[in-house]
């Protein structure tokens, strides 16, 4: 060989890349607009279901209103312990098995302040102000998986580059400088060792790391009307703060004449890093049709960010000089890097939240969310046939999609109180009956001026991922079994 040395359901990946693109993909719609609020331990406990009860912090993530209810100023802060437990098994491998990869963190799920007034008009009975910083989604998780299967990465380098895209900046370009991909017979036809051996088994491993978070900082203005409606009005400063690392490698287990003929092994290591930031309005409503009952609507603006993603790819590709395998050990590596700036607008959020005071003795929430994702859009300066292919494909593989969570609060002896919640997702994709359940409980003790709540929040779901995706070769298929656990905590005094 002459070489120049030079579910929650199957479609919900961080890896369904576009086939011949290193651009945006349905992973960073996902990452932007996809929201499991966090929030107070009280909150949170209840399901995130105190849209229409209002009287939290957290309650800016659905109804605005609720920062009307408050008596007295307030201020709190929610830190979090947060687990990840990621399960994953390579299904190409009958025989292989499951890894499992822990991953615990440190988090502020909400801090803030609410300063209560009494304006001087008889009817208004209060007109409260409120700064909050909440978090929307975490993203911290670590999976590793390994097995033997038929395929390889280079058959996708190698179909990629067979087209009119040819040699690109990030994946076909940096695979023919380090030796994996080349012209064997210079007719324009790349070539790769392992169309030598096209059945052969690889042994294969990969691990991803995740981190990041999804928070906004709101300032809100909200009123209460002669203890019959409640109005407010929220600015969202939404950011995104995002690192992937995923690390890949091959190697062939067996010797010439066996395996593949001058293939050793590879290891391609892809480093996304992605920042952003944007503005939205939320505008709610609470009316109280009796005292103990209370009612809400919500609607909130489209985010739209500015974001910025700088990414890194590395391919080393090591082989014999000759089929034999018996000649000198040759290697060669090969790394392109590169940034892009762009813009992004996620849907419009609706909300119908409903409360029932119970007198001293609780309160039971509930609240539904609608958001159709498939009218999240990408915005590129100056590329213009690339930001319409982006989001035709948004169209097609994103739908509606509702939240709904319920949950409730008792009294216990006056200062002490039990909480209960739920909440259920349905799936953002198109023609994808998956679901997602959140479970909570918690309690906490409220006192005169001072105040400490607990949580327990549990969500277990599946995912199946592709590590490299091919149209005419063998996929890699990876499920995933994911249980995120987190604790949450919430001081805070009144004044």
């Amino acid at each position: 060989m002459n070489i120049p040395q030079i579910k929650w359901s199957v479609f919900f990946s961080l890896f369904l890349l576009p086939y011949f693109s290193n651009g945006q993909s349905i992973a960073d719609v996902i990452r932007f607009s996809y929201q499991e609020p966090g929030g107070t331990a009280r909150y949170t406990a209840t399901g995130g279901s105190m849209g229409a009860i209002g009287s939290d912090l957290s309650a800016v993530n659905s109804n605005p209103a609720g920062i009307a209810l408050y008596r007295k100023s307030e201020f709190s802060i929610s830190p979090s312990f947060i687990s990840s437990k990621t399960t994953a098994r390579l299904l190409s491998d009958k025989n292989g098995s499951a890894l499992t990869e822990n991953k615990l963190g440190l988090n502020i799920q909400n801090l803030g302040m609410v300063f209560t007034s009494q304006p001087v008009h008889d009817k208004w009975k209060q007109m409260n102000f409120a700064i909050t910083l909440n978090n929307l989604n975490h993203f911290s998780n670590t999976t590793r998986y390994n097995g033997t299967s038929q395929g390889t990465l280079l058959q996708r380098f190698q179909e990629i580059a067979n087209t009119d895209v040819g040699l690109d900046d990030f994946e076909t370009g940096i695979a023919s400088e380090s030796g994996a991909l080349y012209d064997l017979n210079g007719d324009g036809k790349y070539d790769i060792d392992y169309q030598l051996s096209p059945k052969a088994l690889l042994q294969r491993e990969q691990e991803i790391q995740n981190t990041g978070s999804l928070s906004e900082l709101a300032f809100t203005l909200a009123g209460n009307y002669n203890e019959k409606v409640s109005m407010g009005l929220t600015v969202g400063v939404p950011f995104v703060s995002y690192y992937n690392v995923r690390n890949y490698t091959e190697t062939d287990p067996a010797k010439a004449p066996g395996g593949v003929p001058y293939f050793k092994n590879l290891s391609y290591r892809e480093e996304l890093s992605t920042t952003g930031g944007g503005a939205n309005l939320k505008l709610g409503v609470i009316v109280k049709p009796q005292p103990n009952i209370r009612i809400g609507m919500a609607i909130h603006s489209p985010t739209f960010f500015n974001v910025s993603d700088i990414y890194q790819n590395e391919l080393e590709y090591n082989y014999y000089e000759n089929a034999n395998e018996t000649g000198a050990f040759l290697g060669n590596k090969a790394a392109a890097e590169g940034s892009f700036e762009y813009r992004f607008k996620t849907p419009w959020r609706y909300f119908g939240n409903i409360g029932l005071v119970l007198g001293k003795k609780g309160f039971i929430g509930g609240e539904v969310e609608y958001v159709n994702y498939a009218a999240n859009r990408f915005r590129y300066n100056g590329f213009e046939e690339a930001e319409n292919e982006s989001n035709i494909e948004i169209t097609g593989r994103l739908g509606q999609a509702v939240a709904i969570r319920m949950g409730g609060e008792a009294v216990v002896n006056k200062v002490y109180r039990l909480r209960a919640g739920l909440q259920f997702y349905t799936s953002p994709f198109k023609d994808d009956e998956t679901s997602k359940t959140i479970l909570s409980l918690g309690g906490g003790r409220r006192g005169e001026k001072y105040f400490f709540d607990v949580c327990f929040r549990f969500n277990q779901f599946n995912e199946v991922f592709f590590p490299y995706l091919t149209q005419n070769s063998p996929l890699q298929e990876v499920d995933k079994a994911i249980i995120k656990q987190s604790l949450i905590f919430t001081v805070g005094s009144k004044f």
